[in-house]
């Protein structure tokens, strides 16, 4: 049996409403597809009218566990049959939803940030939620687009939004190559007082984030580490153009 795209999926559902943009759906496919023949769980802060539920749990059929959370009381209103959905109603970031989410799980494989796609919003939820992340595990911001936009608490020279956090966030992924010059914590006081950095940024849980159109992935590294680059591995024997075997600043020898 050919299993079928998330593309595919989408755009052929029936039931419940779900609304993605194109791009979203292709690139879906190939981020998760390592995960999808296993017992993953998977979180995602505004769900709307519940299609997308449908479509994750048609994609991983060995799922665990999906929880949707959402603002608005009409998602109250939402069932499933599939037993593995689960949604909570109220704000992610406040304590009451907080706790229903992780008296569900504590561990998430997969989590997608569609909710009100405001900057104030985003960040508590990455700070909230990517420590639940499992290691190697996946923080998705749809519709970063929104950061742009005054409206959202966003603008394209605004440096206290989100779209400026995140951005800075490849600073972090390299902090081994400046980590004389400023600490992690001055570096980030636009958005955290000096004593609360996220502890989870300063252990160097933060292994790669990629910026595409509407679109922000944050990856959680397997092991907490500043020093990323790793062993520098030179073989061959015979080096007729550069001799030169020297490390970059910063390097593992």
């Amino acid at each position: 049996m050919e299993l079928k795209s998330i593309d595919t999926l989408h755009r052929t559902k029936t039931g419940k409403t779900s609304d993605k943009w194109a791009s979203y759906l292709t690139y879906y496919d190939e981020l998760f597809a390592p995960l999808r023949h296993k017992p993953i769980s998977m979180l995602e802060i505004g769900v709307q009218n519940g299609g997308s539920q449908e479509t994750w749990a048609e994609y991983f059929k060995e799922a665990q566990l999906f929880v949707g959370c959402d603002i608005d009381p009409k998602c109250e209103a939402l069932r499933y049959d599939d037993p593995r959905i689960k949604i909570v109603v109220g704000d992610a970031n406040a304590a009451p939803a907080f706790q229903k989410i992780t008296a569900l799980s504590t561990s998430f494989d997969i989590v997608i940030d569609d909710g009100s796609h405001t900057s104030h919003d985003i960040l508590r939820s990455f700070i909230n939620y990517f420590p639940l992340l499992k290691p190697g595990g996946i923080f998705v911001v749809e519709d970063s687009c929104c950061l742009y936009m005054d409206g959202y608490g966003g603008g394209l020279l605004n440096e206290q939004s989100a779209y400026a956090f995140f951005k800075r966030l490849i600073d972090v992924v390299n902090f081994q190559f400046w980590r004389n010059d400023i600490s992690i914590n001055n570096y980030l006081r636009t958005y955290f007082d000096l004593r609360s950095t996220p502890q989870f940024i300063l252990d160097g849980w933060i292994d790669s984030i990629e910026f595409r159109n509407s679109i922000i992935t944050i990856k959680k590294a397997v092991t907490p580490t500043h020093e990323k680059l790793g062993q520098r591995i030179i073989v061959g024997t015979d080096a007729q153009v550069q001799t030169w075997g020297g490390k970059l600043p910063g390097a593992v020898s």
